[in-house]
């Protein structure tokens, strides 16, 4: 049985838990960019002696985060793949539709696609009326992690972001967030308190510093978490969670 068709149901493990979590790039980003800021010291220690701190940040840290954050994405991305694969853990198509059944891509079938077509954009209209709300009442609303992005985008290559935010970031965060939350037990359907869950730990992963960005990001993880609940599919969050990364890179790169 293939990857793409879908494995049996089953619980999920602790130790393939924490191996995916292991694996990700939320784990690996941070690992190889330790990697990197090494070797560039080692390789280059004598170039570095007398240099100010802000030359260093050049020498070293920018480097070292832009290689780490790429090939922590795609190892993380990969790895993630090859445990899913190796262990039959039950994270795609879990509904194992046929080739007949799902369109476009395993895992999701029309009904899943009509519910999306309507549900995206009613959702994401109502979240962004309330972070434009919030954003009115409170000064300095702006998220760090949002911040911390914006910095990156002189630092890592266009191609590299785009990778790491619409394609890695979604995936892999959908699988943990999503899929080892709501969908850890043998079952399709997901209960309310898991939904509930998966917000609040993706809400704080990224790291919300003030009240409008804990309600966007908390927000964002609860509509991605329904619309999976709703599919009972982690397919339906990473669509949703790739086209909402998507106008945030387009809006960077205006």
């Amino acid at each position: 049985m293939s990857l793409l068709n879908g494995y049996p149901l089953r619980k999920i493990l602790k130790r393939e838990i924490f191996l995916l979590i292991l694996c990700s790039p939320l784990v690996l980003e941070v690992a190889m960019g330790v990697v990197f800021a090494i070797m560039i010291i080692i390789m280059n220690a004598d170039e570095l002696v007398g240099l100010t701190d802000q030359q260093v940040e050049m020498a070293v840290l920018n480097p070292a985060l832009q290689n780490g954050l790429i090939a922590g994405a795609v190892l993380g991305t990969l790895l993630m793949f090859l445990v899913i694969k190796w262990r039959k853990i039950p994270l795609i198509n879990r509904k194992q539709l046929t080739r007949e059944e799902w369109k476009v891509i395993p895992g999701l079938n029309k009904q899943d696609w009509m519910f999306l077509a309507w549900y995206i954009p009613l959702s994401f209209a109502l979240l962004t009326g309330g972070e434009i709300l919030l954003a009115e009442l409170f000064e300095n609303s702006e998220a760090a992690n949002q911040i911390a992005i914006e910095e990156m985008v002189g630092i890592i290559p266009v191609w590299g972001m785009f990778l790491t935010v619409v394609i890695a970031a979604p995936i892999t965060e959908e699988w943990l967030f999503r899929g080892l939350v709501m969908f850890r037990r043998d079952t399709l359907e997901a209960s309310w308190l898991s939904v509930i869950i998966s917000a609040l730990l993706f809400g704080l992963l990224h790291g919300p510093n003030n009240i409008p960005s804990a309600f966007s990001y908390m927000g964002m993880g609860f509509i991605f978490a329904y619309a999976a609940k709703r599919t009972q599919t982690v397919e339906a969050a990473i669509v949703y969670h790739m086209l909402n990364n998507l106008l945030g890179f387009i809006l960077l790169y205006q």
